[in-house]
Formats: structure tokens, sequence, C-alpha cells
């Protein structure tokens, strides 16, 4: 599923790069440019101010420059910006942002993503995604990284998801040494988070007087939580670590799930 993903992403990167390659080189504006107005007094272009705020994800600033009923979009991975260029459009007042993250796995550059941003009268009126580069599971792939590190433990995570796509991730380490991984999707309105830690109780500790066990694909067994107000849940134990699976929140999920949609994602961990 994940070389699926990487695969389609490849192409539409090498898609929109050879689309900007294309454009000459004079329409194209080193981020900072000032253009002059009617009097001859220069003063600085909003769409190369916000695009050096965005580049240093100065959102507050960033704000300044753009009309208040206009939304900034989301970039919903947190590598840094490594190249941000603008480059004029044949439309009056409307410039193209294209921006680069700063790929670690790769050592140099991928497409992050291009915005149509549009101008009148000095302030942005418009914003447009014209593609989303941006990938949540490179900040789930640093994060498990920087644990693995820390403590020298191996975690397993899933590659199946209880929903299509994968919009938005955050994650940290609690100071038991845990590790948080919550993964966000739009469409269903909810989340899917995964808990690993140490093991310090055995599973059967868990098992509260409606749960059942089930068993995973290699024999592990687990344990599903099936009356829990707040969503769904799933346990396991492996190689010395407790996983906890939960959806969440019931009270506002847009689908409802079955224990064998932690049962598969927990089997795509093991």
């Amino acid at each position: 599923m994940r070389r699926k993903i990487l695969l389609i992403l490849m192409l539409n990167i090498l898609f929109f790069a050879t689309l900007c390659s294309s454009t000459s080189a004079q329409s194209a504006m080193p981020i900072g440019t000032e253009i002059a107005s009617a009097n001859n007094e220069r003063r600085p272009d909003p769409a190369y101010e916000f695009a050096k705020a965005i580049a240093r994800k100065d959102l507050n600033l960033a704000q300044k420059y753009v009309e208040d009923f206009v939304q900034i979009p989301e970039i919903r991975e947190s590598s840094g910006i490594h190249r941000c260029q603008l480059v004029s459009s044949p439309e009056e007042g409307v410039k193209i942002m294209v921006a680069h993250f700063k790929d670690e796995v790769l050592k140099g550059e991928r497409l992050a993503f291009i915005w149509e941003i549009t101008v009148k009268y000095d302030r942005i009126t418009r914003i447009r995604v014209l593609f989303d580069g941006a990938n949540p599971l490179v900040d789930e792939a640093r994060l498990i990284r920087e644990y693995q590190n820390r403590y020298r433990r191996d975690v397993l995570v899933p590659t199946e998801f209880p929903f299509k796509k994968v919009t938005q991730f955050n994650g940290y380490i609690e100071d038991d040494s845990s590790l948080v991984l919550v993964y966000r999707n739009d469409e269903m309105n909810g989340f899917f988070r995964v808990i690993a830690s140490p093991i310090t109780l055995e599973l059967e500790r868990y098992k509260g007087r409606d749960d059942v066990y089930c068993t995973l694909k290699d024999g592990t067994k687990a344990l599903f939580r099936l009356k829990f107000e707040l969503g769904y849940e799933l346990r396991f134990q492996k190689n010395g670590m407790h996983y906890t699976l939960a959806i969440g929140n019931k009270k506002y999920l847009k689908v409802e799930f079955t224990p064998e949609v932690l049962i598969k994602t927990a089997n795509s961990m093991i």
C-alpha cells in the first residue's frame, strides 16, 4: 500500500516538475523582489512577502498579506521548506508559488506544494491549491526513528489503516517512554491512534468484563474492547512492547467500524 502511494506521489512530482521547468526563466522571480508603484516608489510585492513568510513557516506574518476571508492552506508535513519560487501567470494579478521540502531520506528536495495566488489592491484575495505533495507519514517515520534511537527498541507500525487516506499525522514521545502515533482522516471526522510502550503488565490484566480475545495472523493473542463509549480499541503484546490501537471518537465519527477493521490493521503491523 505504501509503495503504491509513493509511486503515485513520485509521478505527480515528475509531472509538476516538468510543468514548472517549461516556464521561461524570465517569468520566474526570486523571493523578495520588489515592484514599482505608479509614482516610482518601491514597495514590497505582497505575494513575495507572503511566500517568504511561508518559507519560514511564519503564519502570523503571512496572514498580514492575506484578506481576512482567505484561508491559508494547511501544510500537512513538518519538513522544512528548502526552496520556494514564484512564477508569473498569464492572468493579471496571479502568481504560481512552487515550494520544495528538504528531504532527509532522499538527501535532497522534493516538491511540497503548488499554490495559485491572486493579488488585488496589494492584498491576497485567493489561494488555490494546485498540488499538495505533503506526506504526513514522513513525520511518522521521523518520530519513530527518534524513538528507536533514544530507547533502542524496535516499534511495529501499521501499513494499512481503518480509512483510505491519512490526511494528518501528529505524535509524540511520553516521559514514561511511550510512543503515541495519531493518524487522522477528514472524511470520517475521526482519528486512529497507536500507543506503543514497554510491557509492564500481562495482557490478561487489562481484560474487562465485556472484552473478548481474538488471534492475529501469526498467533498473537489480542484483546478487543467490545463496549467502549469513546471508540473502538484493541490491545496486543509483541517483542516486549504493548500496543493499544484505537479509533475514535465514537460521538463524532461519520462511519461505524467492526472488530475486523482493527484486527486487519493490527495484522498489518506484525
